[in-house]
């Protein structure tokens, strides 16, 4: 009796240009049984409606498993696995995506209602981060040993993670003095040859 009920609201519904949507708890055991028939439609602002058609008068609480169907739109069994009180005081929310099809349903307590109501939630745009560009700070010598932290390591996070040293003059000039050095060598053991030559000349003669 109750799906020929059903059937003829659904028919209504095709008549006049609205989707009925079926409302059902079930439990392992059992089949499932009518909680109630909704009728959504569209706003000529192209919004959705759901509207409350019929609910079915149950005696029983406990956790069931809730099913939803429209006919050849949409079957969702067991969408939601949840414990139903007496009297029913719930939210049927519709989630639709943005071209107001359905991708979700969820029923939510609210001591407000005095029977199921159905509510159509729109997808929401987040917050967003604003975008900053980065940038790219070159140090000087002061900057990298004014960062330096006193055990001697480099502040964290910093760019340049090379340790500032203190370098003595011998440190940064010991090329110019090692290649003075062999510079005069040779121009030394150039001239002592110079004298040599000579000298070795006389005694031959």
């Amino acid at each position: 009796m109750l799906k020929q009920i059903w059937t003829a609201i659904s028919l209504a519904g095709l008549v006049f240009g609205a989707d009925i949507l079926q409302l059902s708890y079930s439990d392992d055991k059992k089949e499932a049984i009518p909680l109630g028939t909704f009728e959504i439609d569209s706003t000529p602002e192209g919004k959705l409606t759901v509207k409350t058609v019929d609910l079915q008068k149950v005696e029983t609480s406990g956790q069931y498993c809730l099913n939803a169907e429209i006919e050849g739109k949409l079957d969702m069994p067991c969408f939601s696995n949840m414990k139903l009180g007496m009297p029913l005081r719930y939210d049927l929310i519709v989630d639709v995506d943005d071209n107001n099809e359905i991708n979700q349903l969820s029923l939510s307590y609210n001591e407000k209602n005095d029977a199921i109501v159905g509510v159509v939630r729109y997808p929401e745009t987040g917050p967003s981060a604003p975008v900053a560009k980065l940038k790219k700070k070159t140090k000087t010598y002061a900057d990298k040993k004014a960062s330096k932290n006193k055990d001697g390591s480099t502040a964290q996070f910093e760019e340049d993670d090379e340790e500032v040293k203190e370098v003595s003059w011998f440190q940064k000039n010991w090329k110019m003095m090692v290649l003075g050095l062999l510079i005069y060598n040779f121009v030394v053991g150039s001239m002592k040859k110079k004298q040599q030559a000579p000298a070795s000349g006389q005694k031959t003669e």
